[in-house]
């Protein structure tokens, strides 16, 4: 499923199929990934992590609607350079085992929050 399926489905419905939302969120975190790594910001999914000057990371993800990921309790978490390929490891296995699902299948993710220990164990 296209991610304008996934969109048209959220506006129909006010849900959408998890498979699909992991599917496009993958998508979204591999964007994410490679804008990081290349250090291009503006590319697609660069605004997910924003580096600083003193080596700290804004991690912001969100949903394929736009609307913030909640992680902790918060929607923006910090983690320094050398933690962010960890970090989107267990990112995606978060994804894929579905823990994000009850913020991406909802029309909002409002009142859910991924536990920040999902990601790391500090």
């Amino acid at each position: 499923m296209s991610l304008k399926d996934v969109v048209e489905s959220v506006i129909t419905t006010g849900e959408t199929d998890p498979v699909s939302a992991r599917s496009a969120m993958i998508d979204k975190l591999r964007q994410a990934r490679t804008a990081f790594d290349m250090k291009q910001s503006e590319q697609a999914g660069g605004h997910w992590l924003a580096t600083s000057d003193e080596g700290r990371v804004a991690f912001t993800p969100t949903r394929p609607d736009g609307q913030p990921l909640v992680i902790g309790g918060q929607s923006v978490s910090f983690w320094q350079v050398g933690e962010v390929p960890a970090l989107l490891e267990a990112f995606e296995a978060a994804i894929t085992r579905g823990d994000l699902d009850p913020q991406l299948t909802g029309s909002t993710p409002a009142g859910h929050s991924l536990p920040l220990n999902i990601l790391t164990s500090r």
